[in-house]
């Protein structure tokens, strides 16, 4: 009988079915990375191009004053019996406002009064004295001239007349000696009355009823008034990078914390030249005058000043956002040292690099070039004869940079010329579609002179097809939020883009070590 034989069963290893599973999970996770929504695209931020003035001002914080404060002292010592006047009294010139004790300076009165009439009384003594002595000197002379006195009797009379009118002028002396001394004295009596020298508001007091008060070395101050509230002055201290601008007649506009929602109006009167040092710091201290109809602003409070440099009117401008905004691929290119990054002649007319002493436009001279070439719709073959040209301008625009010295006219001049130069080469290579688009931004650089003399070149991007297109601008007045431009290309009611579009790729050595790509085992 023959044996039945069982079939055999070929069994996976382990490892097979772990490799399977693992490779199962690797294609699941795919499957639903790819199938899962992806994240919306960051949407660009849109301002508007628009008709408006522009003012620019200097900020700056200060306090507010009376235009004349006067301290009312006492000028002789004594004890206040009466206090006539309190805070926030308006008083009128000459009205009293406090009393000093008065009886020990009525009495002086009084003494000086009886001296000058004893010395009026010593002056008729004398008087009586020398008429005596007169008429004695006139009898002897007589008997002289008939022989019956000596010529010495005559002598003793003369010299005894004259020793009365010195005594009758000594009298007068004493006499006129007491009433300068009534006239002191009537002064102190009067000094007892403390009253107002001008017109104002008793801002501040310092004394009490019976208090004694001592004038000696300096005079004590017992009143603090004001004029007229109607008009105040503002003490604005003002930074030494601000003051150069500030200048007499300018208008001031500020605010107070007391009164958020009102705002003030003052005209600069004065910008004074005595620095003041403050944790290293150096301002210097500008007034203006504002009126207080309403008699709202005190003195004291602070004041949060913006003065009015420069106002442009009716001017066309975009959100100043608008100017510090740039896609992505130029970012990439500036931060990788891409082709030209060093600089050649762009339309912008910049340094070497777009530095700061050229009129800075935030790109340098390549990407400048990149944005030509992407307004132009420069082809391949048109790409590398512009990247050539630019090659070539390279050493002209560095020899002007440091041939101008800092000058920014001059060199803002000699930086055009080579854009010029670098137009000219261009231009046989060009479509007439794109010598008609260069020649518009010949024209933009042209208004550097005439009305926008004085302006700086920028850039502004809005979106054509989706895509974010280079407008060159030139750049003028800002008021922070806004900025002045110029511009053929703009219009009103053009949306220049602000914010938002597609994120720049990273970098393949932007790891946190500065290596290349960021691999995970699986």
């Amino acid at each position: 009988m023959s044996q039945a034989t069982t079939p055999h069963r070929y069994r996976l290893p382990r490892a097979a079915w772990i490799t399977i599973a693992v490779v199962i999970l690797a294609v699941g996770a795919v499957f639903a990375c790819q199938m899962r929504p992806k994240a919306p695209k960051d949407p660009y931020r849109f301002g508007a191009v628009e008709q408006g003035d522009i003012t620019r001002s200097v900020s700056a914080s200060g306090t507010l004053q009376a235009l004349i404060t006067v301290d009312v002292g006492s000028q002789i010592s004594g004890q206040v019996v009466r206090v006539l006047a309190d805070f926030n009294d308006e008083v009128a010139a000459g009205q009293t406002l406090a009393i000093i004790d008065p009886q020990t300076f009525q009495s002086r009165v009084a003494q000086s009064n009886a001296d000058i009439a004893a010395g009026e009384a010593g002056v008729r003594q004398a008087q009586a004295t020398l008429a005596n002595a007169q008429a004695d000197f006139n009898r002897k002379k007589t008997l002289v001239d008939q022989g019956i006195y000596a010529p010495t009797t005559l002598d003793q009379a003369t010299a005894a007349m004259k020793v009365a009118q010195a005594q009758v002028a000594a009298a007068r002396a004493r006499v006129d000696q007491s009433r300068a001394t009534l006239r002191s004295q009537q002064v102190d009596l009067g000094r007892t009355t403390i009253s107002s020298p001008i017109a104002g508001v008793v801002v501040d007091r310092k004394v009490e009823p019976g208090q004694t008060v001592a004038a000696s070395l300096q005079a004590p101050v017992l009143f603090t008034i004001a004029q007229d509230l109607s008009k105040v002055e503002v003490k604005i201290s003002v930074d030494e990078a601000d003051v150069g601008q500030v200048q007499e007649g300018q208008r001031v506009r500020f605010t107070v914390d007391a009164f958020p929602d009102d705002t003030f109006q003052g005209i600069v009167t004065q910008v004074r030249k005595q620095p003041t040092t403050e944790q290293n710091v150096v301002a210097y201290t500008v007034i203006a005058e504002a009126d207080n109809p309403q008699r709202k602003l005190l003195p004291g409070m602070t004041a949060n000043a913006d003065i009015i440099i420069e106002t442009k009117r009716n001017v066309m401008k975009v959100p100043s956002a608008a100017l510090r905004w740039t896609p992505p691929s130029e970012n990439e290119s500036r931060s990788t040292g891409g082709p030209g990054a060093m600089g050649a002649p762009g339309f912008g007319g910049g340094p070497p690099g777009g530095g700061a002493g050229g009129q800075r436009q935030g790109q340098g001279g390549g990407a400048m070039g990149a944005r030509l070439a992407e307004q132009l719709g420069l082809d391949a073959r048109q790409k590398k004869t512009w990247e050539a040209i630019q090659a070539e301008m390279q050493p002209k625009r560095q020899a002007a940079f440091a041939a101008a010295g800092g000058d920014r006219r001059a060199m803002g001049e000699a930086m055009r010329k080579i854009a010029q130069e670098g137009f000219a080469k261009l231009t046989p290579v060009l479509r007439p579609d794109q010598r008609a688009r260069l020649a518009a931004l010949q024209e933009t650089l042209a208004q550097g002179r005439g009305r926008t003399a004085g302006m700086r070149g920028g850039t502004v991007y809005v979106l054509r097809d989706d895509k974010p297109v280079a407008i060159p601008v030139r750049v003028g007045a800002t008021d922070g939020s806004s900025t002045e431009v110029v511009s053929r290309e703009l219009k009103v009611g053009d949306q220049p883009i602000v914010g938002g579009g597609p994120k720049a790729r990273a970098r393949p050595n932007a790891g946190p070590m500065g290596g290349g790509q960021v691999r995970v085992k699986m």
